[in-house]
């Protein structure tokens, strides 16, 4: 039977500061990349703060019960909260123009920590943080850097790679598409790879691409999942946040198959047959951990599968020879025998 998608998404809220409900993303606890900067300094004993006079704050550009990227940093940030003993608010929907402010407000009240969840928080960051310099600021998968700046970066293309490769094995047209917002490099390096995994299982499957221009318009997602299938793909690859849900929609209204991203996705559709993941909410807490206890270090972090940041979901509409086949892709990209060009 078909999931309600947008009772999913638009079930239950809870207050804390600015808040909402949350998915969750499990994965194994990620060690960041080595960086050159210089350990956060403190007047505590070996550099540790006292988790109940930290306060860590989240601001997204997004809707933290999206099912997908703000999903995952709203639970990193409630698993800071509860495993770490930290105060922690957060603020969501917030237009790019007023981030600034936001960031400023927080910093103003007191808070240690400020998370920006996504690339377009580089910008204002880079601007806001000098005028702070005893709060940290880290912009989440962005490549910026600073006394006080921070940035982390996954390794965009791994897992491209992978759902190409299970895409290309499910479908029986030999055509598969894949739904981005737009072709800003770290979604370019996915695209990039998905066509790349797929081509390693049948050379002459074609790949078709439709942008949303937007990380949350369910009916351009929609739209742009229906002239998919109508030129023939039988698998997509929904690139997104929570416009998401509109491909699931057109996919279970045409009976054709989906992916997922960030999150394992199948709750949300019966057509998702394997996700992308990428465990922000490990990378929130490791973060924060290292805050904590002194060994934070500004700087630019890279997460990947070698890490276990990122990785795939469990390959439900696969079969076991099928899956195998991705699991012994994974398998040597991991032991090194596989080359995947990425970003960073």
């Amino acid at each position: 039977m078909k999931k309600k998608l947008m009772a999913l998404l638009l079930a239950g809220t809870m207050i804390l500061g600015l808040a909402a409900c949350s998915r969750s993303v499990e994965q194994s606890d990620p060690t960041p990349a080595q960086n050159t900067g210089t350990p956060v300094e403190s007047s505590a004993p070996g550099g540790a703060k006292d988790p109940s006079e930290v306060k860590i704050a989240l601001v997204c550009i997004g809707a933290v019960n999206d099912g997908g990227w703000n999903a995952s940093a709203y639970d990193g940030l409630m698993r800071i909260k509860d495993e770490l003993g930290v105060e922690v608010a957060y603020s969501e929907k917030i237009a790019i123009a007023e981030v600034p402010n936001v960031l400023r407000t927080y910093a103003r009240q007191g808070f240690d920590l400020i998370f920006g969840h996504g690339a377009e928080f580089g910008e204002p960051m880079t601007t806001v943080a000098p005028e702070f310099p005893d709060v940290q600021f880290v912009a989440v998968n962005a490549s910026v850097e600073g006394e006080n700046l921070s940035g982390t970066v996954y390794k965009f293309g791994e897992c491209g790679y992978f759902c190409g490769m299970a895409g290309a094995l499910v479908s029986k047209t030999g055509k598969i598409g894949i739904i981005p917002p737009d072709d800003a490099p770290n979604n370019k390096a996915d695209m990039d790879t998905y066509e790349l995994g797929a081509k390693s299982i049948n050379p002459d499957i074609e790949v078709m691409v439709a942008y949303t221009g937007s990380w949350d318009d369910l009916p351009k997602a929609k739209e742009c999942a229906e002239s998919l299938i109508s030129q023939g793909c039988d698998v997509l690859l929904a690139l997104g946040d929570a416009y998401s849900v509109g491909v699931y929609q057109a996919c279970e209204e045409k009976g054709i198959k989906a992916m997922g991203w960030v999150s394992d996705q199948s709750g949300l559709s019966d057509t998702v047959i394997c996700s992308g993941l990428q465990s922000n909410a490990d990378v929130y807490v490791a973060t924060a951990q290292s805050f904590l206890d002194g060994s934070f270090v500004p700087g630019v972090n890279v997460y990947g599968m070698a890490n276990g940041a990122q990785g795939m979901s469990e390959f439900y509409g696969l079969t076991d020879e099928q899956a195998a086949q991705v699991k012994d892709a994974m398998q040597a990209y991991l032991d090194g025998k596989l080359e995947i060009p990425t970003l960073y």
